[in-house]
């Protein structure tokens, strides 16, 4: 699984990972739209998309084969790390601690934020030593 997923997409797999059990796509598409105004067909294609990268899998029902049941192959935790690490790859050349110091240097941070930070630094550093 090589692609990433798009903010569109994203909230396909939204859908999904809330649902906690197979849906078809008409209950993908009423889920998807009770937020954004997204044709059916946009929807469909969202959902063609992510099976194409492999994030989602179906099942064709067994009284109907018409209808498909979707399922995640991924959970959101999964996702949001594979996300996570080729966005690093692609703009910081795998250099996280050069991603964090932009992040830090471009944001203002709250005391509060800059001790949570402080404290998973000194956690990492516990975990490697």
């Amino acid at each position: 699984m090589q692609h990433t997923i798009s903010a569109a997409e994203w909230g396909v797999m939204q859908a999904l990972w809330e649902s906690k059990g197979p849906l078809t796509s008409a209950e993908i598409v009423t889920l998807v739209n009770s937020g954004h105004d997204r044709s059916p067909r946009t929807i469909k294609t969202l959902l063609q998309r992510l099976v194409a990268k492999g994030f989602v899998e179906f099942a064709v029902d067994a009284a109907d084969s018409r209808v498909y049941h979707y399922t995640p192959k991924l959970t959101e935790e999964e996702c949001i790390k594979k996300e996570n690490k080729d966005f690093v790859s692609l703009y910081y050349k795998g250099n996280v601690s050069g991603m964090l110091a932009r992040f830090i240097g471009d944001n203002d941070l709250s005391p509060e934020q800059i001790k949570e930070l402080a404290a998973l630094l000194e956690a990492k550093r516990g975990e490697t030593s």
